[in-house]
């Protein structure tokens, strides 16, 4: 499959997950889960491809970045926003798992 084809998967699980967090500032909240995956996404696949870097660690890196952004840029508690971006990444991942190993 293409590699764009994970980006927008990657969009169409986190995002909602995102929406569901930020109800009120919903328009806001899509606006940042595109940014902040948009930044994250791409470095996560360089440093995926072009270091030893495992899969895991990235991952969480990924998830700590994102929990930074969503808690300075929405405003919210920390634990507001690290928990969105935790779940929304660890759904992500487990689904990405699912479909490379399991049907692919």
């Amino acid at each position: 499959m293409p590699i764009w084809f994970y980006f927008i998967l990657t969009l169409v699980i986190e995002l909602p997950i995102v929406l569901l967090f930020f109800k009120k500032e919903w328009k806001y909240a899509l606006l940042i889960g595109f940014l902040l995956n948009l930044f994250t996404w791409p470095l996560l696949h360089l440093l995926l491809y072009y270091t030893g870097i495992d899969i895991n660690i990235l991952e969480i890196g990924v998830a700590v970045a994102e929990g930074l952004g969503y808690w300075i840029l929405m405003q919210c508690k920390w634990q507001k926003g690290f928990g969105v971006s935790f779940l929304a990444n660890g759904i992500s991942y487990a689904i990405g798992v699912i479909i490379n190993y399991f049907l692919l």
